[in-house]
């Protein structure tokens, strides 16, 4: 509860000021992946103070260091290895939801932080499609104001959530583009908020 409150007052009210649309979004499943856009290092950090039991995947190069390492495990925060497929991490993924509490997982379905306007849609991920599709879970998108300046707003939007179905686990080619799918419709939160 401390962490949740430091966390929210320095980076969504001090470093940036931040905003939410669609939280009743959010609030209305227990169990659920979380998938934003990425562009920023703090795009985690405008989760984590409205999110209860929050599990987040990160880039395993931040494992790198042993007390760094202590601290994110500490905070549910897991490793994926981005240079290949990692099974692991899969597995730790698909072990957060094995027990009865209500859990959710925070997943950037676009692999890492994007810099540049060319790159989305560029290096889309599969792992969050999957993990919804194997254990029936629903996910909700959320865009994220885009490469903001400090102490300037940024505005954080839940879509609605949806699940994906597990019979396109057997095939690639529309697993791929169910991940498409919702990179698209996480930039398109974007869009239905400014019309």
């Amino acid at each position: 509860m401390i962490m949740k409150t430091l966390v929210k007052f320095i980076c969504c009210k001090f470093l940036y000021k931040v905003n939410y649309i669609g939280l009743e979004n959010l609030n209305s499943v227990d169990t659920c992946l979380i998938c934003p856009n990425h562009s920023n290092i703090f795009d985690p950090f405008f989760i984590y103070p409205v999110t209860n039991n929050l599990y987040i995947m990160a880039k395993a190069e931040l494992f790198r260091n042993k007390i760094l390492a202590k601290l994110l495990y500490h905070y549910n925060v897991f490793p994926v290895d981005r240079t290949k497929r990692d099974p692991k991490s899969l597995f730790t993924a698909l072990n957060i939801f094995n027990k009865d509490e209500h859990r959710k997982l925070l997943i950037f379905p676009e692999g890492g932080i994007l810099k540049t306007d060319d790159e989305i849609g560029k290096k889309i991920r599969n792992g969050a499609t999957y993990i919804s599709g194997k254990l029936g879970l629903p996910i909700i998108p959320v865009y994220i104001t885009r490469r903001p300046k400090l102490f300037s707003k940024v505005t954080v939007i839940f879509g609605k959530s949806f699940c994906v179905d597990n019979e396109i686990l057997e095939d690639k080619e529309k697993l791929k583009n169910k991940s498409k799918e919702l990179v698209e419709t996480i930039y398109s939160l974007n869009y239905e908020k400014k019309v």
